[in-house]
């Protein structure tokens, strides 16, 4: 799963070649509190203010931690002293401005996007109006029960066209706690750390603008409550623009990436989480921030119903109908070749299936 992981969260093709550079990505020394930490607001800037944390507000580099509630942001940020200065000299303390959005970056390795487009998507979609509502003026998608359409990568699928849907259709996405799509988000991302499912389950409905329950009597007082199997939830088609369908998505992703599993912590199950880095840390060690590598990952997709589908899809392209799924090598060199990736390691991974 670890290997998997990944993948998901930079390509759904068979082939993912990653080419990141630090030179080429923005460079940034911040260091920031999962929980707790603040950003200088547009206002601020148009003010011509610059703004400096004190030393307790940037965790030390090593911090293993992935999810942490040290202080409640909505109402006490003790922990911070954001202060910002005018061209006057005059200094502000701004401890309840907006939570402070760190560049992107996974396993070290710095994602090649520029940080103010980020910052900008992500405050396009942080409000969550509808969690405001009464819930009797509130229809609520259901996820619950353990019974899924496909394994880890269907299932996260489900649970990024669940969110779709609910933004499609001015609703909530409700996951029952136990269900699988607790399971599936804390095998991977957003361990719970020190016990604190509280502080999990807020950080979750704030950052996805979702509700959790405990009990199915919860549910009641929603106006309507809307409950799809997952296999339509895999097949639903967004509304609207493809653009914008697009850019929310990968918000919603770039937001569990932001917080994925690196040994610390516990899922849902009480096991301990795995580090979704071991790999590129086994391998390439303290070289694993610059290296250059390329990842196969060979699928079968379950024998005969993978042949019948690639084969649909040749149909449709005009590509091969099984050069996906035998993974020759000649194919895989026909691919990296072009780009300059053949002198560059090659990771294989398979789960056979």
């Amino acid at each position: 799963r670890w290997l998997l992981s990944i993948l998901i969260g930079v390509s759904l093709s068979l082939i993912l070649t990653l080419q990141l550079r630090t030179e080429d990505v923005l460079h940034s020394n911040y260091r920031f509190d999962p929980w707790v930490a603040v950003l200088e607001s547009q206002q601020h800037r148009m003010l011509g203010w610059k703004v400096s944390y004190s030393d307790d507000f940037f965790q030390p580099p090593d911090d293993p931690r992935t999810v942490e509630e040290k202080v409640d942001t909505t109402t006490s940020l003790s922990t911070v002293r954001p202060i910002v200065t005018s061209d006057t000299g005059t200094t502000t303390d701004l401890s309840t401005t907006r939570p402070l959005i760190r560049p992107m970056e996974v396993c070290g390795r710095r994602a090649p996007m520029p940080h103010h487009m980020d910052v900008h998507i992500k405050r396009k979609y942080e409000e969550c109006p509808l969690l405001e509502q009464p819930p009797g003026h509130t229809t609520l998608l259901l996820l619950e029960g353990v019974e899924t359409f496909g394994r880890m990568g269907n299932n996260l699928i489900e649970f990024l066209h669940s969110l779709q849907y609910a933004k499609d259709h001015d609703a909530v996405v409700g996951i029952m706690m136990g269900s699988w799509p607790v399971h599936l988000i804390t095998d991977m991302w957003l361990a719970v750390y020190d016990g604190d499912i509280a502080g999990w389950r807020k950080f979750m409905e704030q950052s996805f603008c979702i509700r959790t329950f405990d009990n199915p009597e919860e549910t009641k007082q929603y106006k309507k409550v809307i409950r799809m199997e997952s296999r339509d939830l895999f097949m639903y088609t967004q509304e609207g623009p493809f653009n914008q369908y697009v850019q929310y998505q990968g918000k919603i992703l770039r937001t569990l990436f932001r917080w994925y599993n690196n040994g610390i912590g516990l899922n849902m199950r009480k096991n301990p989480v795995k580090d979704m880095c071991s790999v590129l840390k086994a391998i390439f060690s303290n070289e694993r921030h610059s290296a250059v590598y390329s990842v196969v990952h060979s699928r079968s997709l379950e024998g005969e119903p993978g042949r019948i589908l690639l084969g649909r899809i040749a149909g449709k392209v005009d590509c091969d109908p099984v050069a996906a799924l035998d993974m020759e090598p000649e194919y895989v060199k026909a691919i990296l070749e072009p780009l300059g990736m053949l002198e560059h390691p090659i990771l294989f991974i398979t789960d056979n299936q």
